[in-house]
């Protein structure tokens, strides 16, 4: 399973990398939106793993990009704004879970593992 983390922060990403690498994983990491974008434009992913604030390009237009690239895709939203705000976008965009921030590797792995679990479609 090809999963793609992208975060701003470095050590997050690292982070991810090393707790899903761990849970056997494939597992690749990014720290800008752009690079996200190229990463599914060149490669297919099941999951993008993406954090909400981002320079550049937020998490969302990541998310509405990506699925442009790769409609089937699942997502995972972490953010460490879990505000009504943050929350009711999240709900309108379909995704296939939140991970908020700071969070434990089981948290993580137990979002992840869920929305490699969901269908898609219907």
């Amino acid at each position: 399973m090809r999963i793609l983390i992208a975060d701003d922060e470095a050590p997050i990403v690292q982070l991810c990398l090393k707790v899903l690498k761990a849970a056997g994983h494939s597992v690749a990491g990014v720290t800008k939106g752009e690079d996200a974008l190229s990463r599914l434009a060149d490669e297919s992913i099941e999951l993008l793993v993406v954090d909400y604030k981002m320079p550049c390009l937020d998490g969302f237009e990541v998310i509405r990009r990506a699925r442009l690239l790769q409609p089937a895709l699942k997502i995972v939203l972490m953010t460490g704004h879990g505000t009504q705000a943050v929350m009711a976008e999240a709900g309108q965009r379909n995704l296939d879970g939140i991970v908020i921030k700071p969070f434990t590797p089981d948290e993580l792995n137990q979002a992840v593992e869920v929305a490699l679990a969901s269908k898609k479609g219907g």
